[in-house]
């Protein structure tokens, strides 16, 4: 039940982000920034339906153990990949701190997650 609820808040805050793939003009609201630049909209609508990629596969993986490994191998590449990006870059402030900061409260459950995963296997 634990790990079921560890994946829960994961995929929460994997989903939090997808509203610019229905609303591009959330990305102001999320990154505070408005592309006017058509390829930057692309990739960062893009990058919103990919973060519900994660979140729908860490959803189904609360309800089914055969796609944990799975689902918690794409969290932690999406989470650990950019929060090791954003260390690189200087840790910026704004929205990037916001997601970052999003991110570290994505470490627990998932290391809680993937031990609890592995400890089964």
């Amino acid at each position: 039940m634990w790990t079921s609820i560890a994946l829960v808040i994961i995929a929460v805050i994997h989903l939090i982000p997808v509203a610019p793939v229905f609303a591009p003009e959330a990305l102001t609201r999320l990154y505070g920034i408005a592309p006017a630049d058509s390829t930057l909209l692309v990739m960062l609508r893009h990058r919103a339906l990919l973060l519900a990629l994660v979140g729908i596969l860490c959803l189904w993986a609360a309800w089914s153990a055969p796609v944990r490994p799975a689902a918690l191998l794409a969290a932690a590449v999406n989470v650990v990949g950019f929060l090791a990006f954003y260390a690189a870059y200087g840790s910026p402030a704004g929205a990037l701190r916001t997601i970052a900061i999003g991110d570290l409260v994505a470490l627990p459950p998932l290391a809680f997650a993937t031990w609890t995963t592995l400890a089964r296997s």
